[in-house]
């Protein structure tokens, strides 16, 4: 009985003890709930936020300790000094205030370029100015693309136009110095992208070919920030298409109408069928004329020329080379060591066919840039 009440009592000593401590946790919650936050700390985490400038770094050599100017881009600030920027950007010029602008003293100003330009490209920029030397001598393509983006973001005029013209040296336009380049050009994209931006259509044409020929477009060679827009795509599509239609045509077999004007038979220049062999048996023949000059003025038979015809263009991995780029495709038609399955006057012909194809090709592709 005893032993009973004891742990009776234990119990209820237990559940007083839990119903207090609930109690107590209650009342903590419920205070911490109706305390008031901290308005300093508030302030602080606010102002945190809406001062980015904490977040900026000082650029390691572009932070001139006497500059009056800072350009913030990116992450990083550069300080330099008005006279200077206001006499090579005509934007930073216009972004200054008037008091600047007059010559006059003025405290230091903050110019924001965050989005419009990237600190690397402005870097590049300064530094061809801090030391053109290093620049004297051919100019990588990336760096060069680098410098046109900010001399053009920033309205460097005077030296926007030689470094284009550096560029455009790079990527020609004829048609002959393209057909000339047998490499792929995988920086094609980032020309592309540069030039829609920049404006500078004397690069478009080269490098949207050279673009259409790539595996995908060469899509995934671009960063986020050069993105080329989606009609552009539209039209790469369009042309790659165009390209390898016109390749197939050129190149996967003879052209089935093709009949050699010099075959006894075959119809001349003023549309009357010219003496067969046997309608000739009683012309004389020509002096010193034999048998193997007639078949080699004379192309040879179907049969015969599809087989040289799979030989040169299919074996030797020229019709799958070329697949999306006829212009360098026909050249390489024109190139080949034709057999004597075709007589002489049939290759010239042929020869000459593929470059007005080439010519028609690449006048083409100014019309897909045009469409919209």
């Amino acid at each position: 009985m005893t032993r009973m009440c004891s742990l009776t009592q234990l119990l209820d000593l237990v559940s007083v003890t839990l119903s207090d401590s609930l109690v107590k946790s209650v009342g903590r919650k419920r205070r911490s709930v109706l305390k008031p936050r901290n308005p300093v700390k508030k302030r602080a985490k606010n102002a945190q936020a809406e001062n980015p400038i904490e977040k900026l770094r000082s650029h390691e050599r572009f932070w001139l300790p006497d500059g009056n100017v800072v350009i913030e881009l990116d992450d990083i600030r550069f300080r330099g000094h008005q006279s200077w920027l206001a006499q090579h950007s005509k934007r930073i010029a216009a972004s200054l205030p008037s008091k600047g602008k007059d010559g006059g003293q003025f405290e230091q100003i903050t110019l924001d370029f965050r989005g419009k330009l990237k600190a690397k490209d402005f870097e590049t920029l300064l530094l061809l100015y801090d030391n053109p030397g290093n620049f004297r001598c051919a100019i990588e393509p990336l760096t060069l693309m680098s410098l046109i983006r900010a001399a053009t973001s920033l309205d460097f005029d005077s030296d926007r136009v030689w470094l284009v013209k550096e560029l455009e040296a790079l990527w020609p336009s004829s048609l002959e110095e393209v057909t000339a380049s047998l490499e792929s050009r995988l920086d094609a994209p980032k020309v592309f992208a540069l030039a829609r931006m920049c404006n500078i259509d004397g690069l478009l044409k080269p490098a949207f070919y050279e673009m259409a020929r790539l595996p995908g477009l060469g899509l995934d060679k671009l960063e986020e920030s050069e993105q080329i827009g989606y009609a552009d795509v539209l039209r790469l599509v369009r042309i790659r298409e165009y390209l390898g239609d016109m390749w197939v045509q050129a190149a996967m077999r003879e052209d089935p109408s093709f009949v050699c004007p010099n075959l006894y038979g075959a119809p001349s220049n003023d549309g009357e069928r010219t003496s067969t062999p046997f309608e000739q048996v009683d012309e004389k023949p020509v002096l010193g004329s034999t048998t193997s000059a007639i078949v080699a003025s004379t192309c040879l038979l179907v049969t015969s020329r599809c087989e040289a015809w799979a030989r040169l263009v299919h074996d030797s991995g020229i019709f799958i080379r070329y697949r999306y780029d006829p212009l360098r495709g026909l050249a390489a038609l024109r190139n080949i060591e034709w057999t004597n399955d075709w007589c002489k006057d049939c290759k010239e012909k042929r020869k000459l066919d593929w470059y007005t194809m080439q010519r028609i090709i690449w006048e083409k592709i100014d019309e897909y840039l045009r469409e919209d």
